[in-house]
């Protein structure tokens, strides 16, 4: 059963400039007519917002798609957590072709309640993660670089679909989401920059690039690791730094989203994070 939109017309497509690409090697950075494609696919969006429009892409954009599927879809085969694992059996997404928005928005939907919204880059977090409250994950449309498909700095559509899509229809993922987006929410609403930082921090090292013991075996959780090459296999490299999740550790790191990660932090379980999740809504605002 599909969502009612309608109550996303209140908020804008976007409030403030998308975060730029700094990382001066990244083909997608300074290709003239790759910035000009995504130009196109995200004021495609905006005008259709908040409905998702359907999409054409090149056959250069669906070279990319399959390349990157084939290779990811192995390596999360071996590496990936069950939960993430179980969801992306549910989508069913294709190899060949690059899966329309709306069409994976509608599985999720139907599975967990929690729908894709189109987006045209990296949000500030206030606007990212409050949403997540509302059962809404914001999505970008464009396909990463064909020159260097292994790593992106900006999500694509292959982060967003192969990475954090599939966790999406696992349930208790959900609810977890649904309290980091209170959070979010909280913070942004008391205008506790310090807490929304916070809430930033935990999501990206848990939602993004968290790993989980699973029967004792490493296992990756985060979407960006789930949905880029590089990342997935820098998190399993036992030479790549690893430190157990904890809220003071979290406390003490930033982001660097032009690079590839330099710290992991492995939970102990599902559990662990939600509880995490659970006790930072409570002590923001």
């Amino acid at each position: 059963m599909r969502r009612d939109r309608t109550f996303l017309r209140d908020v804008p497509f976007t409030n403030h400039a998308y975060g730029s690409i700094v990382q001066t090697n990244y083909p997608g950075a300074h290709d003239r007519e790759y910035r000009a494609r995504v130009d196109a696919l995200n004021a495609q969006s905006s005008a259709s917002w908040p409905d998702i429009p359907r999409y054409v892409y090149t056959a250069k954009e669906r070279a990319t798609w399959k390349l990157v599927s084939e290779v990811l879809i192995p390596l999360q085969d071996h590496y990936a957590c069950e939960a993430f694992l179980e969801g992306r059996e549910r989508l069913e997404l294709p190899v060949d072709d690059v899966p329309q928005l709306d069409e994976v928005s509608a599985r999720m939907e139907a599975a967990t309640g929690f729908m894709l919204a189109p987006v045209g880059g990296l949000l500030e977090k206030g606007e990212f993660l409050s949403l997540l409250e509302q059962r809404v994950m914001r999505s970008t449309p464009y396909v990463r670089h064909y020159a260097y498909p292994f790593f992106t700095p900006e999500p694509d559509i292959l982060h967003e679909l192969r990475g954090h899509a599939p966790m999406f229809m696992h349930g208790p993922f959900v609810e977890v989401s649904v309290a980091i987006g209170r959070a979010a929410a909280k913070a942004v609403a008391a205008g506790d920059s310090e807490g929304l930082e916070l809430v930033g921090l935990f999501y990206w090292y848990t939602f993004e690039y968290g790993l989980i013991l699973e029967r004792g075996e490493l296992k990756v959780f985060g979407a960006g690791s789930n949905g880029g090459i590089q990342d997935l296999l820098r998190s399993m490299d036992p030479t790549v730094e690893k430190k157990p999740l904890t809220m003071e550790t979290i406390r003490g790191l930033t982001i660097d989203y032009d690079a590839p990660q330099q710290l992991f932090l492995v939970a102990e379980s599902f559990d662990q994070v939600a509880e995490m999740a659970r006790d930072l809504e409570q002590k923001i605002g």
